[in-house]
């Protein structure tokens, strides 16, 4: 029997972890991983195009994320950024020297006429990485955030502004006319696991693009939740669950994925009374230790997933 090939939606810090878990530590000769990468947060920086999510999976796959931070090269220099401030411009985003330099041969693959899945696939090449690296769409999606001082891109928000603003609403600029990728349809078909990221920034402008919902109603799809009781693995998933009036928690998300959700991984410490709601959605919930903290942990996660998958 050959192997079979699970499309994964990722997000970036939260999913980063379990994405290193399940290359690093699965069966191997079983399965293939196609990690299906959020571009919502995507945006012009001095103009290049930097990709954050897709980024963050990319260096956790090819061993040089800084897993400290959850995001950008370790040991990575900032000369970039200083010469930034030291010339007066806006140096709010912080990208180090070699995370730059990805993000230069991106764009100028992109100006030369690939696709942003075909660059993507190009530099996952250069880095060695065996298993596929698919943005969700080439086509432009950006999530802006509906705040107290009006509407700013999901990056400024977070980053410029440290998710201090009140949120009213969230939108996906570019959604209804912009199409998944046809490859992610196709990974999407059979056996699908949602990696813990943010829901709302993450994990919904891979799900809303058009035909992936119906694809995932059919698909066998095991998520793991970003939520260990209230809290979130990385980012602002509660405020801003909170600003879709959805309640910020394992429930909360289960509720959001329910008509095409079959299996809910949460974390051991989840009340059992919160269990009992989410399987009146239909959906089989299991507990488990999700939390990563260490090697040991990543080995029994991706043990257990294979065990599922």
């Amino acid at each position: 029997m050959g192997k079979r090939t699970v499309g994964i939606i990722s997000g970036g810090s939260g999913s980063s972890k379990f994405a290193t878990a399940l290359d690093n530590y699965h069966e191997v000769g079983k399965h293939d991983f196609a990690y299906i990468c959020n571009v919502g947060d995507n945006f012009f920086f001095h103009g290049l195009y930097v990709c954050p999510d897709v980024d963050i999976i990319t260096y956790a796959l090819a061993g040089i994320l800084d897993e400290r931070k959850s995001w950008g090269i370790k040991e990575d220099t900032w000369n970039f950024v200083e010469g930034l401030a030291a010339l007066g411009y806006g140096n709010w985003f912080s990208l180090g020297d070699r995370d730059l330099a990805l993000c230069v041969v991106r764009t100028e693959l992109i100006n030369g006429g690939l696709t942003l899945s075909q660059a993507t696939d190009r530099l996952r090449k250069y880095l060695g990485i065996k298993n596929k690296i698919v943005p969700a769409t080439d086509d432009s999606v950006q999530t802006f955030v509906d705040t107290s001082k009006g509407r700013i891109h999901l990056q400024e928000y977070w980053v410029k502004m440290k998710g201090a603003l009140r949120v009213s609403s969230v939108d996906y600029r570019g959604i209804k006319n912009a199409m998944p990728n046809r490859e992610v349809l196709m990974l999407l078909s059979k056996d699908v696991l949602i990696l813990p990221a943010n829901p709302i920034t993450s994990v919904m402008p891979t799900v809303s693009l058009r035909g992936v919902r119906k694809k995932l109603r059919m698909a066998r799809v095991t998520a793991i939740s970003p939520f260990i009781g209230k809290s979130v693995f990385s980012g602002p998933a509660a405020k801003l669950m909170r600003a879709m009036h959805i309640e910020p928690s394992s429930y909360g998300v289960a509720k959001l994925y329910s008509d095409f959700l079959k299996l809910f991984i949460v974390d051991y410490r989840e009340e059992n009374s919160e269990i009992v709601k989410i399987k009146d959605f239909g959906i089989e919930c299991i507990k488990s230790n999700i939390k990563i903290d260490s090697i040991a942990d990543k080995r029994h996660i991706a043990r257990e997933l294979m065990n599922i998958l």
